[in-house]
């Protein structure tokens, strides 16, 4: 009697998962880390839309490597660590460096995720805009403006000038191509397009548009009286006559989503595209270069005015 108790006993124990509805053998959920780097508004925004995207039922760490935490290795390499979520460059470099779970990367760029030389992520939100999308995005803001510049790194922003040129005349937007591959000549890039072209579109690269050379290149825009138009909201306050750039926290929910479908069995994550985008633009500079705002702020329009 005794032994067929036993028996009886461990049966329920191998069907216990399957009662509860989980097959025989299948991992709990597991830990999903996030790597950022704090002090980065763009960042904050994305985190916030991370946790509304995973749900309330995912187990979050947060991992900030503003605070050069110690053990990098144990804390993003742990057994219960199920997926690791980097946000931006340097959490992407930590990830793949130090964590063995699968990576889904957000607020990089689609040539962040080669460039590391290190292994590439499972999947990811990128930053990247089609051309045509951000030149549509500021026709909202400045209609009748159709010949526009851009000022580019080919090595950070690939693209064949010709496809880019004829996404562009889709959007309506006579589109003039100039390769600067150095900072220092950023300026003498800008200069060759003044009386060529009514904006002039700087695309996302932190080596050609930082700290060094924004502030130059905004003196040169207000002088010649030529806009430029950014990649950031910060770009914009910092005197950009407009910019157009993914809406962060929607970005971080679309990154939750997808890592919350991962988590539930779904298929391989993949790489995608922001799904929304955002318009700025100073108020302010507009005026003293003589421009005109045609639409106001507001959430269902997704301009937003800047002083």
């Amino acid at each position: 009697m005794r032994r067929t108790l036993a028996c009886a006993a461990v049966g329920l124990l191998v069907l216990a998962p399957v009662l509860r509805g989980q097959a025989p053998g299948r991992a709990e959920p597991g830990t999903v880390v996030i790597v950022t780097t704090s002090d980065v508004e763009a960042f904050d925004e994305a985190i916030e839309g991370l946790r509304h995207g995973l749900g309330p039922g995912a187990k979050v760490t947060l991992v900030d490597l503003a605070g050069k935490p110690s053990d990098l290795a144990g804390r993003l390499g742990g057994k219960d660590v199920r997926l690791l979520i980097s946000v931006g460059n340097n959490a992407l470099v930590a990830a793949a460096q130090f964590g063995t779970a699968p990576i889904l990367a957000t607020m990089v760029l689609g040539a962040d995720l080669k460039s590391s030389g290190l292994r590439p992520p499972s999947g990811a939100v990128v930053l990247d805009l089609a051309v045509g999308d951000v030149l549509s995005g500021l026709s909202k803001v400045f209609p009748g403006k159709t010949r526009v510049g851009m000022i580019r790194n080919p090595e950070v922003s690939p693209g064949i000038p010709s496809l880019l040129m004829l996404e562009a005349r889709a959007a309506g937007i006579n589109l003039k191509i100039v390769d600067c591959p150095r900072p220092e000549h950023l300026l003498q890039s800008f200069r060759s397009l003044q009386g060529t072209v009514d904006f002039v579109l700087c695309p996302p690269d932190g080596t050609l548009y930082n700290g060094t050379t924004v502030k130059p290149l905004i003196l040169a825009s207000l002088e010649s009286q030529l806009p430029v138009v950014g990649f950031s909201a910060g770009f914009v306050r910092a005197g950009a006559a407009a910019g157009v750039y993914p809406d962060y926290l929607e970005t971080g929910i679309q990154a939750g989503e997808l890592a919350r479908k991962y988590l539930a069995g779904a298929a391989a994550l993949s790489i995608e595209s922001p799904r929304k985008i955002r318009v700025a633009a100073n108020q302010h500079v507009a005026r003293l270069l003589g421009l005109r705002l045609t639409q106001k702020s507001g959430s269902d329009s997704g301009i937003v005015v800047l002083e």
